[in-house]
């Protein structure tokens, strides 16, 4: 169904952008228009714009771009158009034209009842004979009945297709448990993901089950805890565990967590703020999400090396997010677990806080162990001083730390200032060329919406120049199609939009990027966004339109003598492989 242009128009003008963005980000004036830092990825300085005048937004950072509908698509995670729509028609009080209508929603839909279907399952087999081993491991962990009702743990038995054929006979296909990362398809095997691991659901803000995670049991597993892959409804870059739980507590922090066991055990005495990352370290969305529910966070990882690693990158990644952070320093115990079931929930909340600021727990470790009364002493503090100092994001406190250095070791502000610049040019230069080694290792993975880019870079600015043109003068249609066909498009993501276009151009329909948005996914309407910015910067002229128009019959005609109207389906694959094939050889 696509919804009435009239319908759109209105949505859209109950739901300004600017209006919407402020319930997530923060905005600041920029003459008549806004800038902000991006939630889309992590960023210091601003680059993602708001336009009022054509109610849109655009990330000159990220790429991320789009309109009203596009933002709450992005950012709510949505799968799919009418996600997003009916949540701004919800906000605006908008009835929908249909109330009927189902959409492709119905796919994310069926991913989380699937996912809900899979969670009662393992909570089943956890009571059964056959999860006996994993009631063991939570009973030796000392969680409670409740807690292990309230997080809904469960267990996958020690099999290759227990769930499969269970979820099987719930009506599930093999097509939706691998699109759902339940299965795993490999060398044309299905077979469970999960197997003799105790199970912990992962469920959003919204109380949808998204994810599971799974403790082995057993001892010489290669990987401790596995988490599902990503799906529609997973990116776990961007969810964090218990985070449903901890939204509504009544303290004025988050206590962040390695893993999972750590968030039930602090959960279950009380301290219904813990939340844990999704088996990776923080990320910039993570402590943007952390940052919508407290203005403090208390960081409590592992003292180790790793951790310490860790918790220097919570650090900054928590004050660029414009979190405060302080570090729990736990005496007599490796853990919190341990130490509430040594002292008690209560002395452990006098702990919480007492917690030191994170920058003087970590400036505080760059002491143990040295003897700072003596030159040599001195001089090892300044060596692990100075990579410390230089990670420091904060002017303001970079400088703080440099004049305790200084008064540390005796040495003059002036001269530490110095190194430390020094060293963050080093820095600097290590991150441009690891980006670089990047870029260079693997050209697939520069465009992940238009992989047929690579192969074709000429040809695909032209493609982009010519969909410009169109959103923008939609009265030369005519003039691109009498020199050109779709087939003449080698890349499949721009040969897709302008298909979108043109038919929607003929059907007298204004293309915009909420109809753009009804046919393309969220990344890929931003891509459109992007194109049209782009764009946006070079001038629209009759001369241009047909240099771009040219640039594609070159090469067609550099492709064969035989148009690409008389070609069959064989020949046209066939022809493409050539062509891939040797711009790969060039």
């Amino acid at each position: 169904m696509r919804l009435p242009e009239s319908f759109l128009d209105a949505l859209k003008a109950n739901n300004d952008i600017v209006t919407v963005m402020s319930s997530y980000v923060e905005l600041k004036r920029a003459g008549r228009d806004y800038v902000c830092l991006c939630p889309f990825h992590g960023e210091r300085t601003a680059s993602c714009h708001v336009y009022t005048d054509t109610q849109s937004f655009y990330c000159f950072g990220c790429g991320a771009g789009g309109d009203v509908i596009n933002f709450v698509r992005m950012i709510e995670h949505y799968n799919d158009f009418m996600e997003s729509v009916k949540h701004l028609a919800q906000r605006a009080g908008m009835a929908l034209p249909d109330d009927k209508y189902d959409g492709d929603s119905n796919r994310r839909t069926r991913l989380l009842a699937m996912n809900r279907d899979a969670a009662r399952y393992f909570r089943d087999v956890l009571l059964s004979p056959e999860g006996r081993p994993g009631l063991e491991y939570l009973e030796k962990r000392q969680v409670t009945e409740n807690t292990r009702i309230k997080y809904g743990l469960g267990f996958a038995p020690d099999g290759w297709h227990n769930l499969h054929f269970h979820m099987r006979s719930k009506g599930y296909s093999d097509e939706e448990m691998i699109q759902g990362a339940l299965l795993v398809q490999k060398n044309n095997s299905i077979y469970d993901k999960f197997r003799n691991r105790v199970i912990f659901p992962i469920i959003d803000a919204r109380g949808n089950v998204i994810a599971f995670g799974g403790r082995t049991l057993e001892a010489d597993a290669p990987a401790k805890y596995l988490n599902s892959d990503e799906t529609d409804v997973f990116h776990k870059r961007e969810n964090l565990f218990s985070l449903n739980f901890a939204k509504n507590t009544k303290d004025h922090f988050l206590i962040l967590c390695e893993g999972y066991m750590d968030v039930i055990s602090l959960n279950q005495a009380g301290f219904d703020s813990a939340v844990a990352t999704l088996g990776t370290a923080i990320t910039p969305q993570q402590a943007k999400i952390m940052k919508r529910y407290a203005d403090e966070v208390v960081i409590s990882y592992d003292a180790d090396a790793a951790g310490q690693k860790a918790t220097m990158k919570a650090i900054n990644l928590l004050d660029e997010a414009g979190v405060k952070a302080r570090v729990l320093n736990i005496p007599d115990a490796k853990d919190p677990d341990e130490y509430i079931k040594k002292f008690g929930a209560d002395k452990f909340r006098v702990l919480l806080e007492g917690t030191s600021t994170a920058l003087d727990h970590e400036f505080g470790l760059l002491k143990n162990g040295l003897a700072l009364d003596t030159a040599p002493g001195r001089s090892d503090f300044l060596k692990k001083a100075i990579p410390f100092l230089a990670k420091i994001r904060s002017d303001t406190d970079r400088s703080v730390y440099i004049a305790e250095a200084a008064r540390i070791t005796g040495q003059q502000e002036d001269t530490i200032a110095d190194l430390v610049d020094d060293r963050r040019g080093y820095d600097s230069d290590n991150e441009e060329r690891s980006i670089e080694r990047e870029l260079i290792r693997s050209d697939v993975q520069r465009d992940p919406i238009n992989p047929d880019a690579v192969n074709y870079p000429r040809e695909e600015r032209a493609e982009r120049g010519i969909i410009a043109y169109l959103m923008r003068s939609p009265d030369y249609l005519a003039r691109v199609e009498k020199s050109l066909e779709p087939g003449d498009f080698p890349t499949e993501f721009n040969r897709r939009v302008y298909i979108f276009i043109s038919d929607a151009l003929k059907r007298g329909e204004n293309v915009d990027l909420s109809l753009i948005g009804s046919g393309f996914s969220a990344d890929e309407t931003a891509r459109v966004t992007a194109i049209i910015h782009q764009g946006n910067s070079l001038p629209y002229s009759l001369p241009r339109l047909d240099e771009y128009i040219k640039v594609l019959t070159d090469h067609r005609r550099e492709a064969g003598a035989k148009p690409v109207t008389q070609l069959s389906d064989e020949e046209m694959l066939k022809r493409m492989e050539e062509l891939r094939s040797k711009k790969r050889k060039h």
